[in-house]
């Protein structure tokens, strides 16, 4: 490095235009020559926006020695003589305080440039151009200034104090040790009478006569020309290379280097200056700094002292040996740019685990000092501690002794670190099992070898002896199990490799287990593992008052605690887990703990209590129960009930039709139809249907009716609700049309919830008087709606809505064909279901014939993903069980089926995966096949 620049932090004041400066000038020597003591001049603008402020604003200015004072008075001119021989002409105080400095620009203030050379100038990594000539290579960072002082270790090397004592000056570094070639860079200030350092102060610089090194530069700020006009002072100059004359600087700047390293960078403050000195050759360099116009003798000159070394080394790297192998550490040290041997020098090596290694002939102490030889070398020998390995640290120090030839102390120029690390094979071994164990019941233990070291570990093998009373049940496959203990034969385990064996043991007491681990080179590891063992003496039964309940009932389980043994056992707790369906009333969770207050249960004593759970939802429901105490004793116990869902009140509905036995062609005559519901809720929607011959011809009938359609013989009504106990009455007028000894009239009724009812009526019609003629047009206008019987006060209430409840099924359509066989009709209640979500259908099975019919068997196909919850008859809660076979579902026989009766299913089924699947129904009946249906359903994500 060359040279040394300097660089201002704070942008530079506006000089006044010189025109300006001229015109106020010459305002003032005509004031003083016209005699004038008092001048009304401009106002300077408070606002900043311009110069001056608008008239009418003034300045008024008082002439010096307007008041009789002195000099520039009134009549001046006359005692011009005595002004220039005794002037005492003082600037007045400024009107406005000194600027603050700005703030520091943001990061977004100007884009960063890229760290490297430009055109023209060297940027740094801020984005800061500094004017020079683009370099590379080791110009990027530059060559160290310093090697070793006291500020090289500071958080802010080379900073200056703000302040000081009264007159004392002030220098840093003040003892430094430096590279030939470098350049060292040294600050100095002087305090003023308040202690702080003053500006615009002259210190000078001397290099003493027996010196090595020459000057290089000396600061210089650089002030604008109002400052120079204002401050009267001989600007920094180096007069020869042993002397140079600084000025204490009026702004802050920053000394840079010219290279891309910050580090390096010297902050300068206000009231301080700083020269820079370089040497070619190795020797001593004392500066002084001098403040010739301070009046404090004692305290107005410091000196500092460089010391130039000439010296360049080079560490030992790193090594990896095998263990028990000595290791050589050489650290080469030359002089003259690298040419000659630093003959006598000094390197300390150190270990850092003594432990492990330690250097040969020095009695196993972990420090040694080796000389430079003729060959730049100082060589070292570390020896390994026997049996071991691992990695040491050594520390590493280059140290020039002192002498009196060269007038230089013993100084540590350089420090530095290499590795060593002696590589082996190694054992571990880690064994664990429980605490506690039952007597004579299997338990798990384990161990786990590893090789921590870096090389192979080779004819491994662990083994374990057992004590009497204990003894393996199962092992690894590896494992050779004998009577008394087991063996694994490993072989090599690789280095950082680590492998676990496992083994199921029975005791019959307390045990002490140790694992011992081999191989070769005398390799060896054992760990041990006790585990206590204890008789079981703890029995708990449980059972619930009734094998059957009802979903909602309360189902209450006594439970006896008994202690087996011969100790109390204390601390006994009772901890009770219901099943998913399974909750308790008061707490609404699965899961009760009580707890034995009465102190320790003694031995052969019971503790009874009972734990109450509410089914939500019928099956097989199960509640387990564990019993605990102190000492690990544990037991176990499980009860079920089988739950079934709340009986319906089912709405019951018969019908009749009465009319009479014989009607003669021609007459005409009424046929009526009762619905009588005698169970205990309403029935709602109810369609009824009239069926008749073809003989008969209908004229009217009760309001509400169908027109009867071509065709079709037979009339329809809806009946919105029928209340317990009430009877609904439906009639239609007819006209025997021609003669039929066996005529018939057949009603059929059907609700929502699928109530049934069925009632007909047989009658002669014989040969009469020819009928009249009957008129075309519409029917004759209605009969009025006929009065339903009255309903009993405070009947029975209405049945709550099922929880399955969801869209109905269509009730079955009526007809006067019969296909004298059991049918069966599926619905789907959900469509389009997600998946996981109940999916649930109503199936229906009807013997379509009037003859009885039996066992009846009932199936549909199971497809794939799909399961069955559950399935619920409607009029008997026995009869939906099922069972699964070969992927079908087969309902339990139905024994016996009246003609035209109807069974009814809930089914609820489950999709774990979307799909659209198809649900294929049919049945088989003592008389022979029956009728088939099948229906679709989309389970979506």
């Amino acid at each position: 490095m060359n040279h040394t620049q300097s660089r201002s932090e704070q942008p530079r004041r506006r000089n006044l235009p010189l025109g300006r400066v001229l015109f106020v000038s010459a305002l003032l020597i005509f004031a003083v020559a016209s005699g004038c003591s008092r001048l009304r001049l401009p106002a300077v603008d408070p606002t900043g926006s311009c110069l001056f402020a608008p008239l009418p604003t003034t300045t008024t200015l008082a002439l010096p020695g307007s008041g009789g004072e002195s000099c520039l008075c009134f009549n001046c001119l006359r005692g011009l003589g005595s002004c220039i021989k005794n002037p005492k002409f003082v600037f007045p105080t400024p009107a406005f305080p000194e600027p603050a400095t700005p703030p520091a620009c943001p990061p977004s203030a100007a884009p960063a440039a890229p760290a490297g050379p430009i055109a023209g100038g060297l940027c740094k990594g801020d984005g800061t151009c500094v004017p020079s000539s683009p370099c590379n290579g080791s110009c990027q960072t530059g060559p160290p200034a310093v090697l070793f002082g006291d500020e090289i270790t500071n958080t802010r090397p080379h900073c200056l104090p703000d302040r000081g004592k009264r007159g004392c000056i002030l220098l840093s570094p003040q003892k430094i040790v430096a590279p030939v070639g470098g350049e060292v860079i040294l600050m100095s200030g002087i305090c003023g009478t308040d202690g702080y350092l003053q500006m615009n102060e002259t210190l000078e610089w001397m290099l003493t006569p027996d010196s090595v090194g020459t000057f290089i530069q000396v600061g210089d700020d650089d002030p604008g020309l109002m400052h120079r006009l204002a401050v009267k002072k001989p600007r920094p100059e180096k007069h020869d290379p042993s002397y140079a004359r600084g000025l204490t600087s009026s702004k802050r700047m920053l000394i840079t280097r010219g290279n891309l390293d910050r580090k390096d960078d010297v902050q300068l403050e206000k009231g301080q200056t700083w020269i820079s000195i370089s040497s070619p050759s190795e020797g001593t360099s004392r500066v002084t700094v001098l403040a010739p116009e301070s009046e404090c003798w004692d305290q107005r000159k410091a000196t500092a002292t460089i010391y130039w070394i000439d010296a360049r080394w080079q560490f030992p790297g790193s090594q990896i040996v095998p263990a028990g192998t000595p290791v050589s550490l050489t650290t080469r040290v030359t002089r003259a740019e690298g040419s000659l041997p630093a003959r006598g020098w000094k390197v300390r090596y150190e270990v850092q685990q003594p432990e492990i290694a330690t250097f040969a002939g020095t009695n196993g102490s972990s420090v040694v000092e080796a000389i430079v030889d003729e060959n730049g070398n100082a060589n070292a020998e570390l020896l390994p501690v026997a049996g071991t390995s691992g990695t040491v640290t050594v520390d590493m120090q280059v140290i020039r002794p002192g002498g009196d030839s060269d007038n230089m102390p013993t100084m540590t120029l350089g420090r530095g670190q290499t590795f060593v690390t002696w590589s082996s094979p190694q054992l571990a071994i880690r064994a664990g099992a429980p605490s506690l164990a039952s007597f004579d019941v299997p338990y798990e233990v384990v161990a786990n070898v590893s090789n921590p070291g870096d090389q192979p570990a080779n004819n491994v093998r662990v083994s374990i002896e057992f004590p009497p009373g204990t003894r393996a049940v199962s092992a690894d496959t590896f494992a050779q199990v004998l009577p008394n203990g087991v063996v694994w034969e490993i072989g090599t385990i690789p280095p950082k490799t680590q492998l676990d064996l496992f083994m199921n043991v029975t005791s019959q007491s307390p045990v002490q287990m140790t694992f011992q681990a081999r191989g070769e080179a005398g390799l060896f590891a054992e760990d041990t593992v006790r585990v206590d063992v204890f008789r079981p003496s703890l029995a708990i039964t449980a059972q619930a008052e009734r094998e059957r309940y009802e979903a909602g009932q309360e189902v209450t389980f006594n439970i006896d605690v008994k202690n087996t043994g011969d100790r109390p056992l204390t601390n006994v707790k009772l901890k009770a887990f219901g099943d998913s369906y399974m909750v308790h009333p008061e707490r609404r969770t699965r899961e009760l703990v009580n707890e034995l207050t009465d102190g320790p249960l003694q031995p052969g004593e019971t503790w009874p209590t009972t734990i109450t759970f509410i089914p939500t939802e019928s099956g097989r429901r199960c509640v387990q129960f564990e019993a605990t105490s102190d000492g690990g004793q544990r037991a176990v116990s499980e009860s079920c009930v089988t739950v079934i869902n709340p009986v319906p009140a089912a709405p019951t509905l018969t019908a009749s039709v009465e009319s009479r036995d014989r009607i003669a062609t021609g007459e005409s005559f009424f046929i009526r139809t009762y619905l009588n519901n005698s169970g205990s809720t309403p029935i709602q929607d109810t369609r009824v249907t009239l069926e008749y011959d073809p003989q008969l011809q209908l004229l009217q009938a009760t309001e509400g009716a169908s027109e009867p359609r071509a065709g079709q013989n037979l009339i329809q009504w809806d009946v919105p609700t029928i209340q317990p106990g009430q009877r609904a009455v439906l009639e239609g007028q007819f006209r025997a049309m021609a003669t039929n000894p066996q005529s018939r009239v057949r009603v059929s009724a059907v609700s929502r919830d699928g109530t049934s009812a069925d009632a007909e009526h047989v009658f002669a019609i014989v040969a009469g008087a020819p009928p009249a003629t009957v008129p075309s047009g519409p029917i004759a206008p209605p009969l009025p709606p006929a009065t339903p019987a009255p309903s009993i006060p405070g009947g029975p209430g209405q049945l709550p809505p099922s929880p399955d409840s969801g869209p109905v099924a269509p009730p079955l359509p009526s007809g006067s064909a019969k296909s004298d066989r059991v049918q069966v009709e599926i619905f789907g209640r959900d469509n389009p279901v997600r998946v996981g979500e109940p999916i649930r259908y109503t199936l229906r099975v009807t013997n379509d014939s009037d003859q009885n019919d039996g066992e009846v068997s009932v199936r549909f196909n199971l497809p794939p993903g799909v399961t069955v919850e559950r399935v619920t008859q409607r009029l008997s809660p026995t009869g939906g069980e099922f069972e699964v076979s070969a992927g079908a579902i087969y309902l339990a026989d139905i024994r016996s089926m009246r003609p035209n009766e109807t069974v009814e299913y809930d089914i609820v089924m489950n999709s774990n995966q979307p799909q659209t699947f198809e649900l294929n129904v049919e049945s088989v009946s003592r008389r022979g096949p029956g009728g088939t249906d099948s229906v679709q359903t989309e389970v979506i994500q």
